[in-house]
């Protein structure tokens, strides 16, 4: 019974962290990442020490919607690297067309000058 307990307690803190992963991201404060993911390998360190069958595991997993709760964070954690990769191509896309109208005018002051 106590073992039955922990397993319980170890798949809510899973699910409990893996929320708060996901607001985090949400918030793109993504520095405190890391630990969070260190903290959630943990307890699946934790949970596969534990003796229980795979069909268990699996129970406990669904009954959790630990499963749910991994595909929706996949998913915003794709359309947040997405964003990240869009927002960066634009300030390349900025960088090149600031550093080509700072050269177009450089070259009108050194022609304006020979003139």
């Amino acid at each position: 019974m106590g073992e039955e307990l922990e397993i319980d307690e170890q798949f809510k803190k899973y699910k409990n962290i893996t929320l708060i992963i996901m607001e985090i991201v949400k918030a793109e404060n993504y520095e405190k990442l890391d630990e969070l993911f260190l903290q959630r390998q943990l307890i699946l360190n934790n949970i596969n020490e534990l003796d229980y069958s795979k069909e268990e595991l699996n129970k406990l997993y669904i009954e959790h919607d630990v499963g749910k709760i991994d595909k929706i964070l996949e998913e915003e954690m794709k359309n947040r690297k997405y964003e990240l990769l869009n927002k960066i191509k634009e300030n390349q896309k900025r960088k090149v067309g600031m550093n080509g109208y700072n050269s177009f005018q450089t070259k009108a002051v050194f022609l304006s000058k020979e003139l």
